[in-house]
């Protein structure tokens, strides 16, 4: 025995029997009644909708015996033949399976033939889209100027993919998303004609289930009665739906009020792979409850979506969000729908969801911007009549020790005061730069604040070694001020000491000039870290000859050339070379103006390896 599923055989027969499409049917009955029928139409929306049963029904009246006709009799041969899949004039197209161009001029010759017994010959041509564009193209000419006795009627899901030459060749008839009140009606009819004893509620949990589509709503009904038999009761709906009911839906988005992340767990479904199912029935539940929010329970647009229990529990949930927060969700939601379609990601469906949703679950995720807006206000009103909190303790003058109660110097030194020369500082315990001064005038003229020298350790540079053949003390940066805790165990260093120790390292005669220019920047480097980096890198001592040894310095910039001609920084070298060479040999500082307009470039290159640009 061959069973009909129910959306075969309740298929509308007539115009008046399609469910949710009165504007298609009105404009097909029009164009027969008013005699202004087109050679072409193109049927597109979603699936289960009635594009192909609207098509059909068209091409019955065109060859209906009594017709052209709005209202075919349905006892003609030419009716029977359509009721029955029979017409031989009818010709369906699957596109999907047929795309290639030789299929297309294969219906382009057959074009050319008159009916067999019909009154037009009607190519119906279902997912159009699915051609290819050769196809398409071999298809142009025929469709802009068919024989009259021909008529095209196409039908996608995608008319986007519809190339728009063949758009433009045809009337477009838009077939919507039925409601959930249509289809629950037309879902009482056929169980009032199957005799379905079926528990109040039913009808309208398969309507909620369908999400617009005919098709699917009466599939579903098939599923439930080979499951439960001729008594259908609401528990047995679940059946259907999986974890995608609106109650599961509603405890998910209380869990998310609330910010429960345990009851938010504990409610998402339970079986893998129904992931995308129930983010597609949340997203139409948040979607209508954003209507419901900013509309209202009348919203035209959610008359048909639920019941008005369901829309009053909707819209008392979207009040307790905000309509600014659950469109905020909304946009989350699609989102990790669009993060769920790629191949790769759908073995992730439910990390997808999981994140997504935890995420939702902090209110500041999805606060709305005003609301954030209005609490930086409040919190700046707070704060207005507070007093200003203590500035962190700033650096300390000289001679403000916190620990010994000594007074410090400008200079630091590491290492016994007796054990011979104290190392150069390293980056970590750096100097102190010189005391600052009034801008002195000089060779170069006086140089704004605004373009003065900036040393090293004041822009954040790293210091470089005091000379290359000893890598491993380095002449640190200067700083605002070190302040060198003592050792609990011993005092800290006199001013007796330090003496000692700077005399000691005085008396390092050398004889060669390598020797003495390495002395000098060791020696410069504990009076002033930035001088001597600046000497390091631009500056050349030449063989001493007559006890006097020239110290040239080239390519300085207008701020290092104010910088190095201050009498504070003369002093601080000449009193450093003292110091290495003794007091037989005279330091001769010879500053060449001619290097200071170097391109910024150079400049950089020439800090950045520590080089020097030669004349």
């Amino acid at each position: 025995m061959s069973y009909l599923v129910l959306a075969r055989k309740y298929r509308p027969r007539t115009f008046a029997e399609v469910a949710g499409q009165d504007v298609v049917t009105r404009t097909l009955r029009g164009a027969i009644a008013e005699d202004r029928v087109g050679h072409a139409y193109l049927f597109f929306g979603p699936r289960g909708t009635g594009k192909t049963t609207s098509a059909r029904l068209f091409a019955k009246a065109l060859n209906c015996e009594s017709g052209p006709t709005d209202e075919p009799c349905g006892t003609c041969a030419r009716c029977e033949a359509y009721d029955s899949g029979t017409e031989a004039d009818l010709i369906e197209i699957d596109a999907a399976s047929n795309t290639s161009v030789d299929h297309v001029r294969g219906l382009r010759d057959q074009a050319s033939y008159v009916p067999l017994a019909a009154r037009f010959k009607v190519f119906l041509i279902d997912e159009v889209h699915m051609l290819s564009k050769s196809a398409f193209n071999a298809l142009l000419k025929t469709l802009e100027e068919p024989p009259p006795h021909v008529k095209f009627l196409f039908a996608t899901t995608e008319l986007h993919k519809v190339p728009d030459t063949v758009v433009s060749r045809c009337q477009v008839l838009r077939l919507s998303a039925l409601s959930e009140t249509e289809i629950q009606a037309r879902l009482d009819e056929v169980f009032a004609a199957e005799e379905i004893e079926a528990e109040d509620g039913v009808t309208a949990q398969i309507a909620r289930l369908a999400r617009g589509g005919m098709r699917d709503a009466l599939s579903l009904a098939d599923q439930l009665l080979a499951q439960v038999g001729r008594s259908p009761r609401i528990a047995d709906t679940e059946r259907l739906a999986g974890e995608g009911t609106s109650e599961a839906v509603e405890a998910v988005l209380s869990a998310i009020l609330a910010a429960d992340p345990p009851a938010l767990l504990g409610a998402l479904p339970a079986r893998e792979g129904e992931e995308p199912a129930f983010l597609d029935a949340l997203l139409g539940y948040v979607r209508t409850a954003l209507v419901l929010a900013l509309v209202g329970e009348d919203a035209p647009m959610a008359a048909g979506a639920a019941s008005a229990e369901s829309r009053a529990r909707m819209a008392g949930l979207a009040k307790s969000f905000g309509a600014g927060r659950v469109e905020l969700m909304l946009q989350e939601l699609l989102h990790a729908r669009e993060r769920m379609g790629p191949v790769h990601m759908r073995a992730h469906a439910r990390l997808v969801l999981e994140t997504t949703l935890l995420d939702l679950c902090r209110p500041e995720a999805t606060m709305p911007l005003e609301e954030m807006c209005r609490r930086l206000e409040a919190l700046e009103a707070r704060l207005g009549g507070a007093p200003q909190a203590a500035s962190p303790r700033g650096v300390q003058g000289q001679g403000d020790h916190p620990q010994s109660g000594h007074p410090q110097s400008g200079h630091t030194q590491s290492g016994h005061p007796h054990s011979g020369p104290a190392p150069a500082p390293r980056p970590s315990t750096p100097v102190a730069p010189p005391a600052a001064a009034p801008p002195q005038a000089s060779g170069a003229g006086s140089v704004a604040a605004s373009s003065a020298y900036v040393p090293p350790s004041q822009r954040g540079a790293q210091p470089r070694p005091a000379a290359p053949s000893e890598p491993g003390p380095s002449a640190g940066p200067a700083q605002a001020e070190v302040r060198v805790q003592p050792s609990p165990d011993r005092r800290p260093p006199s001013a007796r000491d330090r003496r000692a120790a700077g005399n000691s390292a005085a008396r390092v005669q050398t004889n060669s000039t390598a020797d003495r220019w390495t002395g000098l920047l060791r020696e410069l480097g504990r009076r002033s870290g930035d001088l001597a980096e600046l000497l390091s890198k631009k500056a050349e001592l030449v063989r001493e000859s007559n006890n006097v040894s020239p110290l040239k310095v080239r390519g300085l910039t207008e701020p290092e050339l104010a910088f190095i001609e201050r009498p504070e920084s003369r002093s601080s070298i000449e009193s450093a070379f003292q110091a290495v060479s003794g007091e037989e040999v005279t330091l001769k500082l010879e500053i060449h103006r001619g290097g200071g307009s170097a391109d910024g470039f150079t400049q950089e290159i020439t800090e950045l390896f520590g080089g020097r640009v030669e004349d």
